[in-house]
């Protein structure tokens, strides 16, 4: 399905969807995050980049409610993260789907069904199922499917208990470009359907084609966020600049060389 163009007339702002503010998580004398702060929109995706130690998988489960800060909060759909409001609003796609080996698809989505209590659940999970092109593969077990699939089978099991608020962890590690370009245009489907998608990936490619947005997190701080045009001026490059020299440019800007210009991290 085609994505709609967006309209370039005045729009009221979007709904936040996920709010980070000031943002510490320490793990013995490791500093995950010191203090970070963006917003993410409904109806968009939000690409979470930045290198290896960076910290975006402590912002991912700290967003799940798997872990607790130490200073700040996050709120998702304006609930504080770890609260049955905001349970039922996330869901988490990790890098490494949880699938079981012993297990067959639709057991698999049985199981999710049970685990939320959901009632009369059937109808929309033959729908994902059949969406994700999945139907035909009901008494599969993982090892049977390609990666492609168990990652469709991951995001089956992450969207049926109506979650609006989706975390993908590295989601095209190891996919085809078949496979890669299928789940870009089901992010976008989701997005365009109403959903806040966050997504931490290092294939700066499918940033560019992917996302409305990104936050770069380096050394646990946010040195940059924006659109792709936004980034290049913070990087102070020109115009037509792609984004692996904006993503080079910014990561060489530490968090000491933000404190110690007195420049302002963006939120």
């Amino acid at each position: 399905m085609a994505v709609p163009e967006r309209s370039a007339s005045h729009e009221p702002p979007a709904e936040v969807a996920l709010e980070y503010t000031g943002l510490v998580k320490r793990f013995g004398a490791t500093t995950a995050l010191a203090g970070v702060g963006f917003t993410c929109p409904a109806g968009s995706v939000t690409a979470l980049i930045g290198p290896n130690g960076a910290g975006k998988s402590t912002v991912f489960r700290a967003t799940a409610g798997l872990l607790v800060p130490d200073a700040g909060s996050v709120r998702v759909r304006g609930h504080l993260a770890g609260s049955a409001p905001a349970q039922r609003a996330v869901s988490l796609m990790p890098e490494q789907p949880d699938l079981y080996p012993g297990v067959s698809v639709s057991e698999h989505v049985t199981f999710v069904a049970l685990l939320y209590r959901l009632s009369d659940w059937r109808p929309r999970a033959e729908w994902l199922l059949a969406r994700f092109g999945l139907d035909d593969r009901l008494d599969a077990l993982p090892h049977e499917l390609s990666q492609g699939l168990r990652r469709r089978l991951a995001l089956v099991m992450a969207l049926l208990h109506g979650a609006d608020v989706l975390l993908l962890d590295e989601p095209f590690n190891g996919l085809d470009p078949r496979s890669a370009g299928e789940l870009r245009s089901l992010v976008r489907e989701l997005a365009a359907a109403g959903a806040c998608v966050l997504v931490a990936t290092h294939i700066l490619s499918d940033v560019q084609r992917l996302a409305d947005r990104a936050v770069l997190l380096d050394q646990g701080r946010i040195t940059a966020a924006g659109t792709l045009d936004e980034l290049r001026g913070q990087a102070g490059l020109d115009q037509d600049a792609d984004l692996e020299a904006a993503y080079l440019a910014l990561t060489d800007v530490t968090a000491e060389q933000l404190a110690g210009d007195g420049r302002d991290v963006p939120e």
